[in-house]
This record gives structure tokens, C-alpha cells and sequence, in this order.
């Protein structure tokens, strides 16, 4: 089951590098015109002090997805900005709101991958520096919500550097 999780994660960072590699190299960054959108996946926080924000022109380029049932199941919120940055939230066997932390021991994890390409930046690396907390205040059949924040270590090397990412927030609403 441990082989299952990790090659999860892995794919996940892998499809967010491939996210965000398919951007423009455009770095101007455009806030929101509007909230989020009311029944849209999203994703919105600071990255280093910088806005982050999957809603653009008031449309979301965050996706979510549920896999898994029973013991084993997990929701990803994943998307991209204006720059193509990308931010994954991987929510692994969560069913109740609650405050989770994530790091190199526990199976959810947060992750940044900058539009440039290259390295991520991820909560779960094997580096002890690479914490974080994800709060769930709302999970049903239909969505999840919270909030987020952590410190995501460049995940080809625990001494290449960090990110910090702060203020997060997230809504995932389920394909039905």
C-alpha cells in the first residue's frame, strides 16, 4: 500500500510540472475580477508574499478529483495561474473537517510547482524542513473546503531551497 501512495504522489507532481509547463511564458500576474466563482474549484493564497490565485477573469483553472473507495480513497484540487504556477492539494482518506498536518510522514501533501518548469516545491519531500497544515472546515458528497499553508522544499534536493506558501484557501467541488 506505501508503493501505491508514493507512486500517487509522485504522478501528481509529475502532472503538475506537466501543468504547468504548458503555459505561456507571460509572468504579469492579473488578479481576479471577481470572488470565487460560487460553485467552482479553486485555489487562492501567497506564494512568498505573492498572490496566487486559480480564478481569472472570474473562471477557475482548478480542478478536482475524488478516486478510491473504502479505506483507500483521495481528492486532489489542482490549478494554475495566470503564470502558469500551479498549487496540488491532495487530501488522502480525509472524511471530517479537522486541522491535518502534512510532511514527509503523512500520506496528504501540499505542493508548488513554478510555471518556469523544473523543480516543485512540496510539503511530503523527504526533507524534515517540509511541513504544513491543511484544515478542512467543510467535506460532503458534493465538496471540500479549507485552508492551507506550508513550507514545500524543492523536491530534487532538501538543500535547493523552499517556498513558502501562506494564507491558502481551497474549495473542491466532486465531478458528479
Amino acid at each position: 500500500m506505501k508503493n501505491f501512495k508514493s507512486i500517487a504522489k509522485l504522478s501528481l507532481i509529475a502532472v503538475s510540472l506537466f501543468f504547468v509547463s504548458c503555459g505561456d511564458d507571460d509572468d504579469t500576474y492579473y488578479p481576479p475580477a471577481n470572488p470565487a466563482p460560487a460553485n467552482s474549484s479553486y485555489i487562492t493564497g501567497k506564494v512568498d508574499g505573492a498572490d496566487f490565485s486559480t480564478i481569472i477573469f472570474g473562471t477557475s483553472t482548478a480542478t478536482c478529483n475524488r478516486v478510491g473507495t473504502g479505506d483507500e480513497y483521495f481528492i486532489t484540487i489542482l490549478g494554475g495561474d495566470m503564470a502558469a504556477n500551479s498549487i496540488t492539494v491532495q487530501l488522502w482518506n480525509i472524511t471530517a473537517p479537522g486541522t491535518y498536518t502534512v510532511n514527509r510522514n503523512s500520506d496528504s501533501f501540499l505542493n508548488y510547482s513554478p510555471g518556469s518548469g523544473g523543480v516543485a516545491y512540496a510539503s511530503s519531500a523527504e526533507c524534515d524542513t517540509a511541513t504544513g497544515t491543511i484544515n478542512v472546515t467543510y467535506i460532503d458528497d458534493t465538496k471540500v473546503e479549507g485552508t492551507f499553508s506550508f513550507t514545500g522544499v524543492n523536491t530534487e534536493d532538501c538543500a535547493g531551497g523552499t517556498k513558502t506558501v501562506t494564507e491558502g484557501a481551497f474549495r473542491g467541488t466532486f465531478p458528479q
